[in-house]
């Protein structure tokens, strides 16, 4: 029972690292799947661009931003603000470990996604609107909003280019069916990539588990099973409990309860 446990805390545990796998370069929203790290290639270094009243906005895609405006609180900045004061003063505007995919806004029928950024100074926050445009080939137009703060400390960017076009649809393995240039698949989210793990751990556990049985143990036939007793016993258990949690529910309803 030992090694059950020990496998299942293993199990957990990465369990958590590919919840955390999701990064702020690509994302789904409304069930088509978009992927930055094309953009990031084309960028390269940080962008930035300037609002109506000169303040600039820094932005690393897929990245943390080189300006100076890391705080306690947040040492990762996705998008800095450098205001117009003499000396200038930078902000905060939202943790790049801190981001929501959603839906444009906008309703000019174009497709693309919202990327929002929370957590920054002051409770800043930013998004920028992500235009798909086939047009815009390169790095596109990257521009401030108008207005580019509303309400205040809310910030809005708008980023126009072909490589906010959707790369697949979720639960697709392949692209949009476009115009064929587009070789790559969507990302792999951390769902599938749970899954993937937990298949693979499953497969590892019986194998090693088995040799270490035949070869320690001297063991032959069912009995190379590791832990074999439990894995028996397993679907009894599982429907002792669901008969269990059926006839609780029936007393709580009213209904006779009948201990198992």
């Amino acid at each position: 029972m030992k090694t059950v446990f020990v496998f299942f805390v293993l199990l957990g545990a990465l369990c958590a690292y590919a919840s955390a796998a999701n990064t702020n370069c690509a994302g789904c929203v409304d069930g088509k799947c978009f992927d930055l790290k094309k953009l990031k290639d084309v960028v390269g270094a940080e962008i930035s661009c300037k609002d109506r009243d000169q303040n600039t906005y820094f932005y690393q895609v897929c990245g943390v931003s080189s300006q100076n405006c890391r705080t306690a609180a947040d040492q990762t900045p996705a998008i800095c603000q450098r205001d117009t004061r003499m000396p200038p003063e930078y902000h905060d505007c939202g943790n790049a470990n801190k981001f929501n995919w959603k839906r444009r806004t906008t309703n000019d029928g174009k497709e693309g996604f919202l990327l929002e950024f929370t957590g920054g100074s002051e409770d800043r926050k930013i998004d920028i609107d992500f235009v798909c445009d086939k047009s815009a080939t390169g790095v596109g137009t990257f521009e401030a909003a108008d207005p580019s703060e509303n309400p205040v400390k809310d910030y809005h960017l708008k980023w126009t280019t072909e490589h906010a076009c959707p790369t697949g649809k979720s639960g697709d393995g392949g692209g949009d069916g476009g115009d064929g240039d587009d070789d790559d698949g969507m990302p792999i989210s951390g769902g599938w990539i749970f899954i993937i793990i937990l298949v693979g751990l499953f497969f590892l556990y019986f194998l090693f588990g088995a040799i270490f049985m035949a070869w320690r143990k001297q063991a032959r036939g069912l009995d190379i099973i590791p832990n074999k007793d439990f894995w028996f016993a397993l679907p009894g258990l599982f429907i002792a409990g669901h008969v269990f949690l059926w006839q609780k529910a029936r007393g709580l309803c009213g209904a006779k309860y009948e201990s198992v």
